[in-house]
């Protein structure tokens, strides 16, 4: 697990791999209080908590967000560690550009696709929709949603098909308003 670097303001940036850019790390850490900001000032009814961007490489990606996620959820390491657990939230990592995962310790990481983010707009958008997405798991109740998703995923144990369904249509509505919602403060970026 990547170390955290303590900052009062409760965002840290760090790279994660060898040879992760170093420009766009300095890109990051100039550009994500602002759109952290924007995000906060969008929602406007509570602080976005600590999150920790983890700028790394695309093989990278999926390993990061087993551990995180499987951490959080107090699912077994052989489980997460396995070569054959895959994730929804990350899809293809070579088509990847940013997921929130939840982290151990009530943490929240970002995980940033390194090849995906050279372009200056381009990196904007991703910061800005993984800020939505740290808004939406600091909602009551979506930190479990979360976990009992990864849970469902990892078979460890596997949610009923009601509940699997309920999370489902609940997860498919937040990426819908994390979309809309990044569509409609890409405007003011």
């Amino acid at each position: 697990m990547p170390a955290t670097k303590s900052r009062s303001s409760q965002l840290s940036v760090l790279r994660y791999g060898v040879l992760v850019s170093h420009t766009t790390e300095r890109r990051i850490v100039s550009f994500a209080p602002e759109i952290r900001g924007l995000v906060h000032q969008h929602y406007g009814r509570r602080p976005l908590g600590a999150v920790t961007i983890i700028l790394t490489k695309p093989h990278l990606l999926l390993g990061l967000a087993n551990e995180a996620q499987g951490q959080a959820a107090a699912v077994p390491e052989t489980i997460w560690k396995s070569s054959d657990t895959t994730q929804a939230i990350i899809g293809e990592a070579r088509d990847f550009r940013v997921a929130t995962v939840i982290a151990p310790k009530g943490e929240m990481w970002m995980l940033l696709n390194d090849r995906k983010l050279s372009d200056r707009k381009q990196l904007k958008l991703s910061l800005l929709r993984g800020f939505v997405e740290v808004d939406q798991l600091i909602r009551s109740g979506a930190r479990e949603n979360r976990v009992a998703w990864v849970r469902h995923e990892m078979n460890s144990p596997q949610l009923t098909p009601r509940q699997a369904k309920r999370v489902l249509a609940q997860n498919l509505a937040d990426a819908a308003e994390a979309e809309q919602v990044t569509k409609d403060l890409a405007r003011r970026l």
